[in-house]
């Protein structure tokens, strides 16, 4: 319960804060960066690989419209492959598939299912704090609330930075 109640606190804290989401609810956006804060929960299944689920919130911007980031909340649900076997740490791959609410606080609100691939560094700062840089591919799939229209999958790349508390079962 306690937990719960940490992670229900820790989303209404990041809700006003410019931190990075899943996706930029614009058409072409080709680079974008993001910055997170996100919880997540690690299940080690092989020597090399794991499953993660996780939940955050953050913001996400474009290199062609810096003055417009969108922040939003998302979920998703990871596979990753580590280079370095039982060490679930430094680098790695993944795949992932996550659902994301995007919005700029005014007129644009968002809702998104992406699918993408990532080559990130995990470093752990601590026993539960981890800080990953990733570069990503993305091919989201997004619904634009206020004209009640879908927009054409279109590929992006994000260079970004989660921050998270990690818990991990091995």
């Amino acid at each position: 319960m306690k937990r719960t109640l940490t992670i229900i606190a820790l989303f209404f804290l990041m809700l006003p804060a410019r931190c990075d989401v899943i996706f930029f609810p614009y058409q072409f956006s080709l680079v974008n960066y993001s910055v997170e804060f996100i919880y997540s929960y690690e299940l080690a299944k092989k020597i090399k690989s794991s499953t993660v689920f996780w939940g955050g919130a953050g913001t996400v911007g474009s290199f062609f419209f810096l003055d417009e980031p969108v922040a939003g909340l998302e979920v998703a649900v990871e596979r990753r492959r580590y280079f370095k076997p039982e060490l679930y740490s430094k680098f790695f791959i993944s795949g992932y598939i996550g659902a994301a609410y995007m919005t700029d606080f005014s007129d644009t609100h968002n809702l998104g299912l992406v699918p993408g691939f990532k080559f990130n560094y995990k470093a752990q700062l601590s026993e539960t704090l981890v800080f990953e840089p990733y570069v990503g591919l993305s091919l989201p799939i997004t619904f634009d609330m206020d004209y009640k229209e879908f927009y054409f999958p279109f590929p992006v790349a994000t260079i970004g930075i989660r921050l998270g508390i990690c818990s991990m079962k091995k």
